[in-house]
């Protein structure tokens, strides 16, 4: 294959990649995640309405302080879609989406890139691909309003950058400087994607050898992601001390609980199989690491190590959340493109398939199958409650633009970001009718119950002393006298 049918191959792949992202960036962020894009556009528009700082960032849910720094990693994506709502004088939440569908197109040129210098050309095509149409889940983030979209696109950064300083002998140093910068970033914006420097000390150990240990460049990008991230949480612990308000930093680490009754590992490996990878991929991808082993590629063994290391150590957030297996996007296409071509190259002749690269155009279209059909599924990332849009689209009538509001036995943002307002968010366990007797002399001036399970004494509350304003399906509103 000619060099310009592969970059017109690229173009078509980033074309469509780009599309399917974007096709949906105008949905309301009332879909999967809601809560953590909520958080994350609040933070942006608290930049750009409150205090244009990215060391202070704000959440919505901050009771009745008039501040609501908030214990974070750092936001610069948040404060990217800020700064465009500054030059335009207004904010547009689909504005982060449409940022992160963009990030996609860096993050599917550095693969490309990456690929094509480490295999060739079909193989970078084939990443490509993977990355753009064959995981399901990255398909869906990357046009989400949260930051993972740009974690992987670091990442794959830190690679491309590690692979060209070392291409160069050490003589541009442009490569270091970025490399440098980008694990700085990943460190202050969520620690645990700092596991790219195992792949980029396979690197290193592949062109030196045992060696590599001397290597200044890994000491000083360790200690300098280190340094850096000693200093960013060091100053928002400090921020959470002062306001009260934290995403919980540490409560996701280690469960012996969930680790070792089997739980865990099976739920994160269907979601490997059904969500991450898809079912190709999760079969290409063990079938690259195995190839990788004779040869000793470090690059994508000691990838698929860190991301196994991350998977112990980081056992809540991985069993909570799905997204936080997408720290294997990075080495991901590395490993599984490689082994669809080499599976190709070996398959069995048939009438069917007179040529190999049919039986690779077949894995490929299937892996993408798979992909729509975990998207449309039966409980669609995209899909979302009409009761929640009314709710959103009549908050103007039923709320002053000042008042402070209360969600009872929820406490999921998005409602409360999409109201535009500022208040309370209390679980399920945490709805007693003496909290919510203590919010509302606190200041609260609505009381909503999204739909949730209340207790008698609170719905007797709101009845006897509040005022129906509004419904939407479960959703309810009492205006609190």
């Amino acid at each position: 294959m000619t060099p310009a049918r592969q970059r017109l191959i690229l173009a078509f792949l980033l074309l469509f990649g780009f599309c399917a992202r974007a096709a949906t960036f105008k949905s309301p962020l009332l879909d999967h995640h809601s809560w953590r894009q909520a958080d994350t556009a609040a933070i942006a528009r608290n930049f750009a309405r409150e205090q244009f700082n990215i060391l202070y960032p704000q959440v919505d849910w901050r009771g009745d302080r008039a501040v609501g720094y908030v214990e974070s990693g750092l936001e610069p994506l948040a404060f990217a879609v800020a700064a465009l709502a500054k030059i335009t004088g207004r904010f547009h939440p689909e504005i982060g989406r449409l940022a992160n569908c963009f990030l996609f197109l860096g993050s599917a040129a550095l693969i490309w890139t990456f690929i094509r210098r480490r295999y060739d050309g079909a193989t970078g095509l084939v990443a490509v691909y993977l990355y753009a149409l064959g995981f399901p889940l990255v398909l869906y983030i990357e046009r989400s309003f949260m930051n993972e979209a740009l974690l992987i696109c670091l990442s794959l950064l830190c690679l491309v950058a590690a692979q060209s300083w070392l291409m160069s002998s050490g003589r541009r140093w442009g490569w270091l400087l970025m490399l440098l910068v980008a694990s700085s970033l990943i460190a202050a914006i969520k620690l645990p994607y700092l596991i790219i420097w195992a792949p980029v000390a396979g690197l290193f150990f592949e062109k030196d050898g045992w060696r590599a240990w001397r290597r200044w460049e890994l000491w000083l990008g360790a200690a300098l992601s280190i340094g850096v991230a000693l200093a960013w949480y060091r100053h928002v612990h400090a921020l959470g001390q002062l306001s009260g308000l934290s995403f919980g930093l540490s409560d996701k680490l280690f469960d012996a609980e969930l680790m070792f009754t089997g739980k865990y590992p099976m739920k994160v490996l269907v979601r490997l199989v059904k969500d991450i990878l898809g079912p190709v991929g999760f079969v290409a991808a063990g079938v690259g690491f195995w190839m990788a082993v004779r040869p000793r590629r470090w690059c994508e063994l000691l990838g698929c190590g860190a991301f196994l290391a991350y998977l112990t150590v980081i056992v809540g957030g991985n069993f909570q959340h799905d997204y936080y297996q997408l720290a294997f996007m990075p080495i991901a296409p590395a490993v599984a493109a490689p082994a669809l071509v080499a599976l190709a190259r070996i398959a069995p002749g048939h009438p069917l398939f007179r040529h190999r690269e049919t039986w690779l155009a077949a894995l490929l279209v299937l892996a993408a199958f798979a992909t729509f059909v975990r998207s449309t599924s039966f409980h669609s990332w995209y899909e979302y409650g009409a009761d929640s849009v009314l709710f959103c689209d009549a908050a103007d009538s039923f709320a002053a633009p000042q008042d402070r509001v209360v969600f009872i036995g929820n406490n999921d943002p998005a409602l409360l970001f999409c109201m535009d307002r500022k208040g309370w968010l209390l679980t399920e366990e945490d709805s007693s009718e003496a909290r919510v007797r203590s919010i509302w002399k606190a200041g609260a001036k609505l009381a909503i119950v999204p739909g949730a399970p209340v207790r008698d004494e609170v719905w007797q509350l709101l009845k006897t002393d509040g005022q129906l304003v509004f419904t939407a399906g479960r959703i309810v509103v009492y205006k609190l006298n």
